[in-house]
């Protein structure tokens, strides 16, 4: 009888463990990646738990609900809103507090059915897109769960709890409560405008030089020209391309030293402000914006409103002879839920989109329009998520950082060559045989133009909520390892920015327009505070990092440093950093509201004699007297030193508010009873006010306490 049987040579032993090596290395890659994915995903449950809480705990119910919500709710025999206890002018929290505490006298009534409707409403349209459950003691129900939801499935969410004290046993009357908010605000404030790369053919295929015009109107909310304090611009081109700037129709001088148009204030006007920019004249085979283009400036504003980053205003672009490409580097601090794209043409045949990561760009969708009309292209929310989901990419994996779309007019993107072919080039700019001849092509701007991307943001914010921000300039970051002079300048593998959040900061999100050197796409890994937060392939357009607060590490209050590295140098083949060509933006708030605090036995000194306050107080780093009007006449001349936060309701939300306000150099950081109290002079505020703010206090009647505080429980989850 024969025996069969193998024969293991060493070849074959190695091959079969090299494979089991390898199996296991990406079992084990991919259950780190997992496990750390999982981490961020429960750390920005958590964050936007404890968000929630806050704004419910601090925003008065009326500025979350429509006025036809609440019309309906204190309405009809029995209301959900019982003015004799509560009011729209209360926190849901303390509304539901006050209910929670009334209850037991009137159970008839069913006061926690009353406040289950309430919450139930705000965090259904505060939540959207999330699961989430409020746990009131050990009490839920359906009011205070997402339909269908199940917080089994999801274990591992961090909660965010918030225990509301105050509440006495047999406490009656309860007294006066306060609370404080800015209805209007004048700070100095500062802006970083960004520009993405166009880029077209430098010469058409019958021999002409190639003109690119690319117009762009920024919004500057100055109180008024004196208003603008600071600014420059930095403009910067391919090589060898002549490059004109013009704003408000004025030309603006040029110089060789970064920023090349240093004060801009002469050229700029409150409000918006249109800047173009004229490229031509390259042998270079290609004209445009280099990454690195930006304005700055710095003014005083009393507007509270900023721009929604999810939504891209495009740019009017023209191209005398050519096609063209717009690299949108997208970014926006939350979690994407749907984006949407709509362009307007002239002259063009094909307008091409693609998806761009590390040296390639993959084709999402292409449409064909008529060259001898105007034309609108859309690019829906189904096209984009179907197109990305072919290549294994979801909203998720966008919503950690930049990514880049790009919108090709005429153009064509070649995957070997890793080059755009552009419609009516000549051979030595590129041509693109299917993308049409000699023409002019227009791409119709903002608001005929635009990409609009929904999310969940990752901060809740309130109208009184005011936009500040640390400005990086070009001599902030540090560099090291270096990799040589190209691009004209000195570059490195590694960068590094530092900055500082004050005490009171709602960090939104790090916004840097990066000057690179490229040569090949290679792995960027960006760090915070020593720790790594992503890792991931530098983009062959790229000109921008932004990130949010991922974990507990990052963009914390107090002292931080970012950190760049990119793997293999220009030298090498790869990617550097640009010396003196990287400047950006900390965004974050401070909320100018202070909500109702605790049970003081009196309203405000003087009281009911006097209805309010006429406060001197002081502003700023030399101590400016201010004086505002505080409640309604008559009025008590007051003065900030004079408050008493121990026995005034509307004296402790001045001072907690002040405190708020007071976001440099407080002399004593989260102590507004302790003197020097914010604003004094000794202990000035950062925030000059207006006459406009308003301070409202309420009588809260006769209700009874609680017999001991009540905890409230908030888990968030991502749906699915």
């Amino acid at each position: 009888m024969r025996r069969r049987g193998f024969v293991f040579t060493l070849d074959a032993v190695l091959a079969v463990l090299l494979v089991t090596m390898f199996v296991v290395s990406m079992v084990q890659v991919t259950s780190t990646s997992s496990q750390v994915y999982s981490t961020y995903m429960r750390s920005q449950s958590k964050y936007l738990a404890e968000d929630t809480l806050t704004m419910l705990r601090t925003v008065p119910l009326r500025e979350l609900v429509p006025p036809e919500k609440l019309e309906e709710w204190m309405s009809g025999t029995d209301p959900v809103i019982n003015t004799t206890l509560v009011t729209p002018d209360m926190s849901p929290i303390d509304i539901v507090s006050t209910y929670w505490a009334t209850d037991p006298l009137y159970p008839e009534v069913d006061f926690k059915h009353k406040a289950e409707i309430i919450m139930g409403y705000v965090l259904n349209n505060t939540l959207k897109g999330y699961n989430y459950e409020m746990m009131i003691n050990d009490y839920t129900s359906p009011y205070l769960k997402k339909t269908g939801s199940d917080s089994s499935a999801s274990p591992d969410v961090i909660p965010a709890t918030l225990i509301i004290s105050g509440y006495a046993y047999n406490q009656t009357p309860r007294g006066y409560m306060a609370r404080a908010f800015l209805t209007k605000a004048e700070y100095t404030r500062s802006d970083l405008f960004g520009w993405f790369r166009v880029l077209a053919a430098a010469e058409s295929s019958d021999g002409t030089s190639n003109t690119l015009t690319v117009t762009r109107k920024i919004n500057i909310p100055a109180v008024d020209e004196d208003s603008i304090y600071e600014a420059d611009g930095n403009f910067i081109h391919r090589l060898y391309e002549e490059e004109d700037v013009y704003i408000n129709g004025q030309k603006v001088t040029l110089t060789y030293s970064e920023p090349n148009a240093p004060n801009l204030e002469r050229y700029l006007v409150p409000g918006d402000n249109e800047v173009k920019m004229v490229f031509r004249d390259s042998p270079a085979g290609e004209i445009g914006i280099g990454s690195g283009t930006t304005i700055y400036v710095n003014y005083k504003s009393n507007s509270l409103n900023v721009d929604d980053p999810g939504l891209v205003k495009v740019y009017n672009i023209t191209s005398s002879y050519t096609g063209f490409m717009y690299l949108l580097e997208n970014f926006v601090p939350g979690n994407i839920t749907s984006i949407d794209m709509k362009f307007k043409v002239e002259g063009a045949e094909v307008v091409r989109l693609y998806y761009g990561l590390g040296g390639n760009l993959y084709l999402l969708a292409e449409k064909r329009v008529d060259p001898n009309s105007i034309e609108t292209v859309e690019f829906t929310n189904s096209t984009i998520a179907d197109a990305l989901d072919d290549y294994g990419i979801t909203y998720e994996d966008l919503s950690k950082m930049v990514f880049d779309f790009v919108i090709a007019v005429d153009a064509k993107y070649d995957d070997d060559k890793q080059h755009f072919y552009y419609g009516g080039a000549s051979s030595d700019s590129y041509p693109c045989n299917d993308c049409g001849g000699v023409r002019e092509r227009v791409l119709y701007g903002y608001p005929d133009s635009y990409v609009k991307i929904d999310y969940v943001s990752k901060v809740a914010t309130s109208r009184y909520s005011i936009p500040l921000s640390i400005y990086v300039d070009y001599n902030d970051p540090t560099y090291s390892d270096p990799t040589g002079y190209y691009c004209g300048v000195q570059t490195y593998r590694s960068m590094s920015v530092s900055y500082t959040l004050p005490s009171k900061a709602i960090p939104w999100y790090a916004d840097l327009w990066v000057g690179y050197c490229f040569s090949s796409s290679t792995t960027q890994t960006l760090e915070e505070n020593g720790e790594e937060f992503y890792s991931g392939p530098n983009g062959r357009y790229a000109i921008r990092i932004a990130y949010t607060k991922m974990f507990d590490w990052m963009m914390r209050e107090g002292d931080n440093t970012f950190t760049a590295i990119l793997s293999v140098g220009v030298n090498e083949g790869g990617t550097s950093y640009r010396e003196g060509a990287t400047r950006g933006i900390i965004k974050y708030f401070i909320e100018g509201y202070a909500g109702y605090g605790e049970v003081f036995p009196k309203a405000l000194q003087g009281y009911p004699d006097y209805q309010g306050y006429r406060l001197q107080y002081y502003y700023g780093p030399n101590s400016e007297p201010r004086t505002i009007l505080i409640g309604d006449p008559p009025y008590k001349d007051i003065s900030i030193d004079e408050l008493d936060p121990t026995r005034y309701a509307v004296d402790d939300a001045i001072l907690r508010l002040f405190e708020k306000l007071n976001y440099e150099n407080d002399q004593n950081p989260d102590e507004w009873k302790s003197e020097p109290f914010d604003g004094s002079r000794e202990n000035p505020i950062d925030v000059d006010l207006p006459e406009s703010v308003r301070i409202d206090f309420v009588s809260m009647g006769n209700i009874p306490g609680l017999f001991e505080p009540i905890t409230i429980t908030l888990r968030v989850w991502r749906e699915g």
